[in-house]
């Protein structure tokens, strides 16, 4: 980033220019290195990926869901109840980006705090 577009930036926010942020749009604020598994919106209501997911957060402990609220829809409640229960702390996003942005945006993540590079993070 050069000197104007820095200058810009901090003239039109009040905060840090964000690293990445199409990357952090498309995966719920977080990195794609970070992310553990996914879910896409047209995959939100299949039972099988819902039972995988639970499956995943059962077999690793570490990690934060991250809930697209308005793409999970009704089945929001399904992962907030699996994270609760599998003892993930979770976050609902109401307001995010992603809806209008990408075909078939991701609802719904397990995300770690640090770099994990996971080659396939969906779900199939």
């Amino acid at each position: 980033m050069d000197i104007n577009d820095r200058l810009q930036q901090s003239q039109k926010t009040t905060g840090t220019p964000k690293l990445n942020p199409d990357e952090q749009n498309r995966y719920l604020g977080t990195f794609r290195e970070r992310v553990l598994i996914a879910i896409k919106a047209s995959q939100i209501a299949d039972t099988h990926v819902q039972n995988e997911f639970l499956n995943y957060l059962k077999n690793h402990s570490d990690g934060k869901v991250l809930i697209n609220q308005n793409l999970a829809q009704s089945s929001f409640t399904t992962f907030v109840k699996q994270a609760t229960a599998t003892h993930h702390p979770f976050t609902l996003l109401s307001d995010h980006p992603t809806a209008t942005q990408h075909d078939d945006a991701i609802a719904v993540l397990l995300a770690s705090d640090h770099a994990v590079n996971i080659d396939n993070i969906y779900i199939s």
